[in-house]
């Protein structure tokens, strides 16, 4: 619903898979097929969550023009040319795609003949991924059409925006509440199937506390904290289940063997054309060493690189003195190898990196799953398998424990006095993290300095990932933070571009917080919506 008018037939049908009739609804394996297909429209969202959130934070900096791409338009907050991006259109699209194919599920899936808790648990599936997508859509685009029933054309076109707030109130908080009453730790089909890939329980109250979070933060400011807080010890309760506890396991959770091993809920993807992950061709942008990482043609158009003090944190290093004469550079931060390219030559005899130092060319490997990484971690070479730029099997992590326990971090603060009903306080939770990295615990800090160590290593830890932008919205530093990113580009790095850094920096406001309602959009109909504040 609501993507263009050219997509009126998909109103009508009940999934984005293609393969409902009028009758598809009238057993469980039907239903069981038609909630695969939901899960299945996660696919693109990999690629909005890079682009659009990882790419227009100061985790992520974009030398190529806007008019070259896309990408750039989001980077470089472009709001003229983002009114028709071809990305920030397509997610709008994709979405609504999703929550359509959930309202048609929801509204069809009485007459079956389902198993009353095997129909609860379906529903409960099918809201979380509508809920996960209205809060995705809220944050990237603030006022939005509510549906939450089967409609078709003439009704979409005739659906006016919400306030934000409204979303969240009729939309997103009542489907996570009831995704987290009623769905299983571990979900089951209608045959008993355990399926560990579909969302849980513990994936539900993990989301739920980041909406919870999201609306304490700007512009909502309400008084959620508590409820953020009583979800997130729960999850945490038994984090265990979902961590790597040594830098090995934390560097191989990124590989496909891995998937569905510690992440709280991800999209799935395997080594098939066209059925790969999207962000993963982002990672490698525009940057060199091509046939060092893969063998396919990554071309994505723009030069992407970890901001420069960022990836100064990780190429940090002390001096070893080895005893024998010689001297070793040891890297502190650990999550250096999975987290940065630095232009580094990799010895697979010593199973080691060679010369170094801050290199032009970095870039983001997390979510890159490439042949560089896997030989350094004993895994057999995959290249074979990449067809091309759409083949990446590398699974997307919607939620993950870290994420949770720096959440709990910010909320208990830094008073080692105040621990959360599992007996831990905010120390625990941040330093469970540093200190897997390689980093020194930390302790008895000012509140100030403490929530600055916790945002550092939220930074530090789910680079790539992006949770950066919301992060920086919810605690409104976006506009400093870019426009500082900009000028210490413009003053320290790069002064031959000095007049464009400044004009990417004057483009930031406070309406930089949402991005514009895609002008394919507003042409529908006119006076349907109404353009965000800035474009």
């Amino acid at each position: 619903m609501l993507t263009v008018a050219s997509c009126s037939e998909f109103l009508e049908t009940p999934s984005k898979s293609k393969l409902s009739t009028e009758n598809f609804y009238d057993k469980p394996a039907n239903i069981d097929q038609n909630l695969v297909g939901i899960y299945g429209a996660l696919k693109p969202f990999s690629k909005y969550y890079f682009v659009m959130s990882e790419f227009r934070s100061d985790n992520l900096f974009n030398t190529t023009e806007a008019k070259t791409n896309d990408q750039s338009d989001c980077a470089q907050f472009n709001s003229t040319g983002l009114l028709t991006n071809s990305i920030v259109a397509s997610c709008w699209a994709d979405h609504y795609t999703l929550i359509a194919a959930a309202n048609v599920l929801l509204d069809r899936m009485d007459g079956a003949g389902l198993d009353g808790a095997v129909a609860t648990q379906y529903a409960a599936e099918a809201r979380f991924l509508r809920a996960l997508s209205y809060f995705d859509l809220v944050r990237f685009f603030g006022r939005v059409p509510i549906s939450l029933h089967e409609i078709g054309p003439s009704e979409a076109f005739n659906i006016p925006q919400s306030e934000a707030i409204e979303v969240y109130e009729q939309a997103i908080l009542p489907d996570l509440q009831y995704a987290v009453e009623h769905l299983q730790e571990t979900a089951t089909d209608y045959l008993g199937k355990e399926h560990k890939e579909r969302v849980s329980r513990k994936a539900a109250k993990a989301l739920l506390g980041k909406v919870y979070m999201q609306l304490a933060g700007y512009p909502f400011y309400q008084d959620t904290k508590a409820e953020a807080q009583a979800l997130f010890t729960d999850v945490l309760a038994t984090y265990t289940v979902n961590w790597a506890p040594t830098m090995k396991e934390w560097e191989e959770m990124w590989l496909h063997e891995n998937d569905n091993k510690y992440y709280l809920f991800e999209i799935q993807y395997v080594a098939e054309k066209g059925q790969g992950n999207p962000a993963t061709p982002y990672s490698k942008g525009g940057n060199t060493y091509a046939d060092e990482y893969c063998g396919a043609n990554l071309t994505a158009g723009s030069h992407i690189y970890v901001e420069r003090d960022l990836q100064e944190h990780f190429l940090e290093s002390n001096t070893i003195d080895n005893g024998d004469g010689t001297t070793t550079e040891e890297y502190i931060d650990k999550r250096l190898w999975g987290t940065v390219n630095t232009g580094l030559t990799y010895d697979e005899e010593t199973g080691e990196y060679i010369g170094g130092a801050t290199d032009q060319n970095n870039f983001c490997v997390k979510m890159f799953e490439n042949k560089v990484k896997r030989g350094r971690l004993k895994y057999a070479d995959m290249d074979a398998d990449i067809v091309d730029r759409t083949c990446w099997p590398q699974n997307w992590p919607v939620l993950r424990i870290e994420d949770i326990m720096l959440l709990q971090a910010e909320l208990l603060g830094s008073s080692a006095s105040n621990i959360d009903s599992n007996g831990n306080n905010g120390y625990f939770y941040l330093n469970l993290i540093r200190e897997r990295a390689g980093l020194n615990a930390l302790n008895t800090l000012p509140e100030e300095a403490y929530q600055q160590a916790v945002a550092n290593e939220r930074r530090y830890e789910l680079i790539g990932e992006g949770h950066r932008w919301f992060d920086q919205v919810r605690q409104n530093t976006f506009v400093n933070d870019l426009q500082t990113m900009f000028i210490n580009y413009r003053d320290k790095r790069d002064a031959s571009h000095s007049s464009t850094y400044t004009i990417y920096a004057n483009r930031l406001s406070q309406n930089s917080a949402l991005y514009p309602i895609p002008q394919s959009q507003i042409r529908i109909r006119e006076g349907l919506y109404t353009q965000n504040p800035g474009y």
